[in-house]
């Protein structure tokens, strides 16, 4: 049986920042402690500053893909994508991936 699985809505940007680099160091490591990725710390930090919660779905339109399997949750995706970027962020500092 084939599921049909909603697509995920949130756009995602690219970008460079300029930081300290004992405001990076400590970010990294409270990253690493908490087991999420700069990134997630980041946005995180950002909502806090900006007193908003994650953006709600906006009426975008998507094609839909046939998954074989059932389809992951959000919650899911943002965990492989945090992994993902744990990983990524990790070999870039020549650091072995968490077991």
């Amino acid at each position: 049986m084939t599921e049909i699985c909603r697509a995920v809505t949130n756009l995602l940007v690219q970008t460079t920042l300029r930081l300290d680099d004992r405001l990076y160091r400590a970010a990294k490591a409270e990253a690493a402690r908490e087991g999420i990725s700069l990134t997630r710390l980041v946005e995180d930090g950002i909502r806090l500053r900006l007193g908003t919660k994650p953006a709600s779905p906006g009426p975008y339109t998507f094609r839909v893909l046939s998954s074989p399997g059932p389809c992951p949750t959000d919650e899911e995706i943002r965990r492989i994508a945090d992994e993902e970027q744990l990983a990524h962020d990790l070999k870039k500092l020549g650091l072995p991936p968490p077991s």
